[in-house]
């Protein structure tokens, strides 16, 4: 695990070696005003909770490396957490395909293996959790797409379905039907994205939180996409239309068009760029901003710092080798005198889309990557 060089001690933060010795030194933690004392981003205590199951946003405060560890990354599930047994799991792989399959847990470790670090947060990650509801962890697997070749899809294969084992009631045209987790993706998504079939984090098996035994990870989109419990596959002609895909997980955004406004919703699928302001240090009377930024994979091309709605003053990146990590970013700034201050960061990629000002023309709660203004308490 890569560490990103700061570690806490009470206020002040001192250097790892590795890093370098110009952005860090003896330094005092200055405290955001905008979070509350009681703010832990846990859920409250249940009954039979799972190791995990409670967090669902990681403080970004306190992060200090550049993968997260399983016990910080955010949960979310929406049916439960299925328990599968290992020595009885299968993957079907079936529908539009010449071969159908099933494939064990043993059987897709033996697979070509891959490793991919990457970052993905939940659709509805927003300010209301300080924007904690994102990591960026190290999955191992095997590439999807051989698979999919393997089983000879027809000629009339178009999308992909991904059932996990969680299943929950739903009541459709007043009459209630039990239904899987489920989501889609067309071929031509999944050769650009190239997701894996993984059974480890971090170099560990999955938890059962985190979709014990095998999950997909789809690099660049958010966090709904990354189907938990996987247990099919299907290969078919049209996408699926069920609660995940066709009702929620859906954004409704309106846009002015010839003086008035068309409503639009579009499904859930890849991150849009963000950043968010981490942590604040000083020391004497020089201040560094300190934070994270992340998108689809495309790369980043700046992340901006504006304090008190000055001028926009390009940060200095640490850059990973993969764009679909996250990207750390500091600024070192002037001195700011006693009192309250603003301060907020705005991410750009390669592609020229950046985050907006605001986002007052979103009706439902997904997708939220608008400036996130961050306040400060200088004594």
């Amino acid at each position: 695990m890569t560490q990103l060089g700061l570690v806490t001690v009470g206020l002040a933060v001192t250097p790892v070696p590795g890093w370098p010795a110009s952005w860090f030194g003896q330094e005092v933690v200055v405290p955001f005003t905008d979070v509350p004392d009681t703010f832990t981003g846990l859920r409250p205590d249940g009954p039979d909770v799972l190791p995990g199951q409670r967090l669902i946003a990681q403080d970004l405060r306190e992060l200090s490396s550049r993968v997260t560890p399983v016990e910080d990354f955010f949960v979310v599930a929406h049916y439960g957490y299925p328990e599968l047994d290992a020595a009885s799991y299968r993957l079907r792989l079936d529908g539009l395909v010449q071969r159908s399959r099933t494939l064990s847990l043993s059987e897709l470790e033996s697979r070509p293996r891959v490793e991919r670090t990457t970052v993905f947060e939940c659709g509805g990650n927003s300010g209301r959790l300080f924007h904690g509801m994102v990591g960026n962890a190290t999955w191992t697997g095997t590439e999807l797409l051989p698979l999919l070749e393997e089983a000879g899809m027809t000629e009339h294969a178009r999308e992909v379905h991904f059932w996990g084992a969680d299943t929950g009631m739903e009541e459709i045209r007043g009459n209630e039907y039990e239904q899987n987790f489920a989501r889609s993706m067309s071929l031509e998504q999944i050769r650009e994205t190239n997701p894996i079939v993984a059974y480890a984090m971090n170099g560990a098996p999955l938890t059962r939180v985190h979709g014990y035994p095998v999950r997909l990870i789809v690099p660049g989109w958010y966090g709904v996409c990354q189907v938990k419990w996987l247990v099919k596959i299907e290969v078919a002609a049209d996408r699926l239309m069920t609660r995940f895909m066709a009702k929620d997980y859906v954004t409704l955004m309106g846009r002015e068009v010839d003086g008035g406004t068309e409503w639009v919703e579009t499904s859930v699928t890849r991150q849009r760029p963000k950043s968010v302001i981490a942590r604040v240090t000083r020391r004497s009377d020089r201040f560094t901003v300190f934070g994270v930024a992340w998108g689809d994979g495309t790369p980043l091309e700046r992340v901006e710092v504006q304090v008190d709605g000055g001028a926009w003053t390009a940060a200095e990146l640490d850059r990973p080798e993969d764009p679909h990590e996250w990207t750390f970013f500091r600024l070192e700034t002037a001195a700011m005198a006693a009192g309250e201050h603003r301060l907020v960061s705005r991410a750009t990629d390669s592609s020229g889309r950046t985050q907006p000002d605001h986002l007052e023309m979103k009706r439902t709660r997904w997708e939220n990557n608008e400036l996130f203004e961050r306040t400060i308490q200088v004594a």
